[in-house]
């Protein structure tokens, strides 16, 4: 197979991811009426997903030196599916908050190597642009659960709506473990020098502000994902109109990243597209809850604010040396859950204590505001490294 084989592989792969994801959320109506839950707890139960990654992520880097790439994403690909599978047979918040942590060990074995692997085929080749086309999967998996989950749930009930992603990501792994190849450089390097378990003074300095870039830009991502649907019927969207508006967003972010990849790739421009995204990311979920043109904003919020995503995540590939970036990589992801994590729970609980979503999204445009300065002072580092 060839890298970009390989690249649809890991695309189609980890979309298993995104629409596993979001299932809790697309069925959250349904949820809260059959069970009764409130957003602070359906906000708990969209971040128990991301919880394991605060311990796990770490410890998962040196995985790296004695377990193929494939066997640990199909492992948790595994993990994923029976997760789902454990949430659709619970009727509580404790035994569906387990199954969604089991799912999340699934997610952090997953995502740590699906970039890492992606970075190994593509170093030094169009990685923007591969890393754009990588990443659009999660938003991609999002819309797919936006779109089809509601309507499973309507109509066969909440349960088949979580057990078809758990059927995806039971395929998913298979497909991986079958069909995935290591690149030349990873084969060489895993026969000729093992995988390092250290990282340089530098290296832990640009691999910590890197990751910090690409959490607050994935925790800002997560509120507006997660709260969206009730800022746009705040201000007076019916709650099918929003459910496809948020629907199609998420398929725009899609298209967005892929953009923002090609364009930096090909015309050097990364700083003006993040500085262009960031400012319509904040000034979109700050501008929401006013009710002017709320439609419109998220459209853009789409099409333009999320622009920066393959940008931001290549840094991970400047930030540690090729034979520490499986290590590298666990420290890079540790940041990130403990950043992501929490941002929905905190979202849930401003909209509670609040009564509105108004409190959330300027939460929102708080992170990926923080985002866009983390991205800046990476390249400041860099920048005084090579000096």
């Amino acid at each position: 197979m060839n890298r970009w084989s390989i690249l649809f592989l890991l695309f189609v792969s980890r979309l298993g991811m995104g629409f596993q994801f979001q299932s809790v959320g697309s069925v959250g109506t349904q949820l809260s009426n059959n069970l009764g839950f409130s957003n602070a707890e359906l906000g708990a139960l969209i971040g128990i997903f991301m919880l394991p990654g605060i311990f796990l992520a770490f410890p998962s880097g040196w995985l790296g030196r004695w377990i193929k790439d494939k066997v640990v994403v199909s492992v948790g690909l595994m993990c994923l599916s029976f997760g789902g599978v454990f949430v659709l047979l619970s009727e509580n918040l404790i035994m569906m908050g387990l199954g969604r942590f089991i799912c999340g060990v699934g997610f952090v074995l997953s995502t740590v190597y699906f970039t890492k692997m992606a970075i190994d085929w593509f170093q030094g080749r169009e990685l923007s642009t591969a890393l754009g086309i990588l990443i659009v999967s999660w938003p991609g998996g999002i819309a797919l659960s936006q779109f089809m989950h509601p309507y499973i749930a309507m109509s066969m009930g909440w349960q088949w709506a979580i057990l078809s992603a758990s059927v995806f990501c039971l395929v998913a792994a298979l497909a991986v473990f079958i069909f995935y190849q290591d690149s030349f450089s990873e084969a060489i390097d895993t026969d000729n020098k093992s995988q390092k378990s250290h990282l340089t003074k530098s290296e832990w300095l640009g691999t910590s502000v890197a990751s910090w870039s690409w959490s607050f830009y994935n925790a800002g991502y997560l509120v507006f994902l997660s709260f969206c649907i009730r800022a746009l019927q705040e201000v007076g969207v019916s709650g099918l109109q929003a459910a496809n508006t948020a629907g199609l967003t998420s398929f725009l972010v899609m298209l967005s990243i892929f953009s923002g990849g090609i364009l930096a790739d090909r015309f050097n421009i990364s700083r003006s597209v993040i500085l262009l995204s960031s400012t319509v990311a904040t000034l979109v979920l700050f501008l929401l809850p006013m009710g002017y043109f709320p439609i419109g904003l998220c459209l853009l919020f789409g099409a333009v604010g999320m622009a920066s995503g393959g940008i931001i995540i290549a840094l991970s590939g400047q930030a540690m040396a090729e034979e520490r970036r499986a290590f590298g990589m666990g420290v890079y992801q540790t940041w990130f859950f403990l950043i992501s994590a929490p941002a929905p729970v905190i979202g849930g609980w401003l909209c509670d204590i609040t009564g509105t979503s108004s409190a959330t999204m300027i939460f929102g445009a708080f992170l990926f505001s923080m985002s866009a300065i983390f991205y800046f002072a990476f390249l400041k580092i860099n920048a005084n490294k090579l000096i």
